[in-house]
């Protein structure tokens, strides 16, 4: 109950309780509210955001939304597609890449697990599209390097002219048109790297 009660000089009253409680003056109401009122309104505090994190940017870029921010456990698109292939008999593989792309990617390929092996030259034959024209993988060919045929030597000593020509001729029919990629590929292990490019937007 209310009524005009004082400690040390503080006006006070009992409540329903008898618990004796300080008195709020007007004062001291108009005080707080103040403060109140010099607090942040929580609909003007930062939000999170609620779209994808946007990928990487040649030259980056500040940003200007304010009001939100990034969520801790968020993640940005990747902008690779990393997978591997193995070829076949025709030295043919089909990869799907981990992504597509809006643009023509940049293609890395290595062949891996090729102790002992003459080099692999690796290239892409064709695109795979969608419906709406992204790169959703590609066709790639492996070539292998292959050892010059062996040439016996002449036997023998040659003093008929003719019989040098005819030995010099034999050499050069055995390596004209020879394909030193007509190794078989079949079987190697490639692995394939896709890159967005940083010419044109990633995504």
């Amino acid at each position: 109950m209310a009524g005009d009660l004082t400690a040390g000089g503080v006006p006070v009253y009992r409540d329903s309780a008898g618990v004796v409680r300080e008195r709020v003056g007007q004062s001291q109401i108009d005080a707080l509210a103040a403060q109140v009122a010099t607090k942040a309104d929580a609909s003007s505090l930062p939000q999170p955001a609620d779209t994808m994190p946007m990928a990487e940017k040649t030259g980056a870029a500040l940003g200007a939304m304010d009001g939100r921010y990034a969520r801790a456990d968020h993640q940005h698109p990747r902008l690779t597609s990393t997978t591997y292939a193995t070829l076949d008999a025709a030295g043919l593989a089909t990869v799907a890449f981990t992504r597509t792309f809006a643009n023509k990617p940049g293609v890395v390929m290595t062949e891996t697990d090729a102790a002992g092996k003459q080099p692999l030259v690796t290239s892409v034959q064709s695109w795979l599209q969608d419906a709406d024209g992204r790169y959703t993988g590609c066709v790639i060919k492996g070539q292998r390097a292959q050892f010059l045929p062996t040439i016996n030597p002449l036997a023998g000593t040659i003093v008929v002219l003719t019989g040098v020509i005819s030995g010099t001729n034999g050499v050069i029919a055995q390596i004209t048109n020879y394909n030193v990629f007509g190794g078989s590929a079949a079987g190697a292990s490639v692995s394939v790297v896709a890159i967005a490019r940083s010419d044109v937007p990633a995504t």
